[in-house]
Order: C-alpha cells, then sequence, then structure tokens
C-alpha cells in the first residue's frame, strides 16, 4: 500500500468562491480555484489518519474514495476545521468500535461543549446512528501512536486560539495549522528533524491580525528547509497560478484532491 497525503479541503474558513463575495483575486476559470474548507488524509505504513473535519468533510472523503481511518487529530476546534464531525458517525456504525480523536485538554473541552452527544468512553459498541467518539488529551511534544504513526504535537500561536501542529513519524509530514507565529521552542523542534513533507497554510498573501501571509511563511520555511511545501488554506485572494509564480521548485499551493505519494 503506498503511502500518501491527499488534501481534503484546499480552502480556508469561508472557501472559495465565497458565498457573498465570488472568486475574490481567483481565477474561476481554473478549477483548481475551488476550494472546500481545509482538511487532511495521511496513509502511512497501512495507518489512516485524518487531520481536522470539515463542514465539507462527507463529500471530501467520497471524492476521496477513502472509508479508513484509524483517528483524527484537531488542531483546534474553530468551525470551519470541525464542522463535519457528526459523519464520523460511519466508522462506528460499521466497526462497532469507538473512534480516537486527539487534541489538547482545550480544544477537547471547546468540542464537549459543542458536540456532546459524540462522545462515549466505551471502546466498542452496538450499531449506532450516532458518533461514538473517544477522546485523548495530548500535549505538546509528548509523542504518541496511532496504529503505526508516531504522532508529535506542536504548538503554534498568534491565532486567537492555540492552535496544535503535527509531525508525523518523525518529520515524513508535518503540518502547520492556523498560526502567525511559530513559537521557539516549535521552530527548534522542526529545525533538528528532517521534514520531508511540510503542509502549511497561505490564507491571505500579506500578513493579517491572526495569519502570517507568504513572506512570513518564506521565513519560517528558510528555517526550517524541508524537502518539499505544500500551501493549503487558501482564502479567496490566493489565486493559483498567482502563488504558484512566487513558489521555489520545492513549493506549490496545494488543491483539493491533491495526493501526495511519499
Amino acid at each position: 500500500m503506498t503511502d500518501r497525503v491527499i488534501i481534503l479541503g484546499s480552502g480556508a474558513a469561508p472557501g472559495v468562491p465565497t458565498i457573498s463575495d465570488g472568486w475574490g483575486r481567483c481565477n474561476p476559470q481554473n478549477p483548481k480555484n475551488r476550494r472546500g474548507r481545509a482538511g487532511v488524509y495521511v496513509e502511512l505504513d497501512g495507518t489512516g489518519i485524518l487531520i481536522d473535519t470539515s463542514a465539507d468533510f462527507r463529500n471530501q472523503m467520497l471524492d476521496g474514495n477513502i472509508s479508513k481511518v484509524d483517528g483524527v487529530l484537531y488542531t483546534h476546534a474553530h468551525a470551519d476545521h470541525v464542522m463535519g464531525i457528526d459523519d464520523l458517525r460511519a466508522f462506528s456504525y460499521h466497526t462497532h468500535k469507538g473512534l480516537n480523536i486527539y487534541a489538547t485538554a482545550e480544544h477537547i473541552d471547546e468540542l464537549r461543549k459543542r458536540f456532546g452527544y459524540v462522545f462515549t468512553d466505551i471502546p466498542s459498541a452496538e450499531r449506532t446512528a450516532r458518533p461514538q467518539l473517544i477522546s485523548n488529551i495530548i500535549e505538546y511534544e509528548k509523542a504518541f501512536n496511532i496504529g503505526n504513526i508516531e504522532v508529535v504535537p506542536l504548538e503554534f500561536a498568534g491565532h486567537p486560539v492555540t492552535t496544535t501542529g503535527y509531525c508525523l513519524n518523525k518529520g515524513r509530514v508535518v503540518l502547520i495549522p492556523d498560526y502567525k507565529v511559530i513559537p521557539p521552542q516549535t521552530l527548534a523542534y522542526l529545525q533538528k528533524i528532517d521534514v520531508n513533507v511540510l503542509i502549511m497554510p497561505l490564507t491571505t498573501i500579506e500578513p493579517t491580525l491572526y495569519h502570517a501571509g507568504i513572506k512570513i511563511d518564506f521565513d519560517y520555511i528558510r528555517q526550517i528547509r524541508p524537502k518539499a511545501v505544500y500551501f493549503t488554506h487558501l482564502g479567496p485572494d490566493c489565486d493559483y497560478d498567482a502563488v504558484m509564480r512566487q513558489c521555489l521548485p520545492f513549493m506549490q499551493p496545494a488543491y483539493d484532491g491533491l495526493t501526495v505519494e511519499l
């Protein structure tokens, strides 16, 4: 089985086109500019995990023909990253087992407040029409395993909430979530490992109050030195071709359904 990363959705919270402002600066003739909300599926050594479950999650999974999920990692509890959580019911329904999800205590608490019905403390269950999610509280830079994938959670700052990125199997895949600043300890961690594939957000070209922008992204990329970079969480001012023209050969903007074989 091929190790792979699938970009389920490459868009920021409004998607592209947006309901109110349409395509923004994105060329509507380029299908790579039509973006669902951000999410990633990673399959390594026979283990499949999700990172976030957006409002577009169900259709993204169907489009990708993905039916194997061994665990779910959440970056934070903002709506564009969690509103597909109810569709995780499909996995418990057929396996009769609870599905493990992972997040910091802050974000697990927020998910429990908003989606209390999806949680269970029972590792197995009769066939049920509701999700059976088992919450697991994680801590930054403390490794744990989901099947054959070693996961190291990493702290990111500058968004309205602290967000969680993930290093998988010692750098084979690293995901950076919404951020404005990479804290010193996180940057030091990323600099000491060999990052193969780096997935990071480019919500806006210019920096905003809560997002880094392309110059800050490029500065961190120079410091981390990954082999390949895929920009995701792209907003309506991030036209695919315009971003591509600014990229170095090992970088590219992602698009919905992009599959990266490792």
